[in-house]
């Protein structure tokens, strides 16, 4: 391929501008990373002086603040495990053994009559012994109302307990034999 002289002027210019252009790029370049060394310094120091105190303090005050709340946490544990021993186990086992009494005792039937003819007694010896303001009255009904409810609850546990239910009892069955009638 032939060219004119004018034409190779202008290609070796164009060529020799191309190569200056890439030596002005490899010189930005190696610029550029040299301030990006100097950023990277910058940061580091930057992270040495002012993160990383703020960090340490916030984790040890993180730190101190977990150990306190776990440490006030099991002292609630260990008092709630005292309450629960204490108070709610005590009453509890008090509460099932009167209701066990109660249902040894109802099996007799002379029992139920004398305990109701007490319940009568004591309700008649409160209403006497009670002033009569309006506010031992509230409090007379509701130990009256909280005897019937109980007593009414009790009964009906017991009817419960020893009614007779056919109804809830399967007999088995006899498996039939089988009878092939191929045979």
């Amino acid at each position: 391929m032939s060219l004119s002289r004018k034409r190779r002027k202008a290609l070796k210019r164009l060529k020799g501008t191309a190569e200056d252009l890439w030596v002005d790029q490899q010189d930005v370049i190696e610029r550029a990373n040299a301030i990006l060394r100097e950023a990277g310094k910058q940061a580091s120091f930057l992270t040495d002086e002012e993160i990383k105190p703020r960090v340490k303090s916030a984790v040890g005050t993180g730190t101190a603040v977990v150990s306190r709340k776990v440490a006030d946490v099991k002292v609630a544990g260990e008092t709630a495990k005292k309450q629960f021993t204490n108070d709610v186990l005590p009453a509890l086992a008090g509460t099932i053994g009167s209701a066990a009494a109660v249902l040894q005792a109802s099996r007799n039937p002379e029992f139920v009559k004398q305990a109701g003819k007490k319940a009568g007694k004591a309700a008649k010896a409160l209403e006497k012994s009670a002033p009569k303001s309006a506010g031992s009255k509230v409090g007379l009904v509701f130990a009256i109302s909280l005897g019937v409810v109980t007593a009414v609850g009790l009964g009906y546990a017991l009817w419960q307990t020893f009614r007779a239910d056919d109804e809830l009892w399967i007999a088995d069955e006899d498996p039939e034999p089988e009878t092939n009638p191929e045979s």
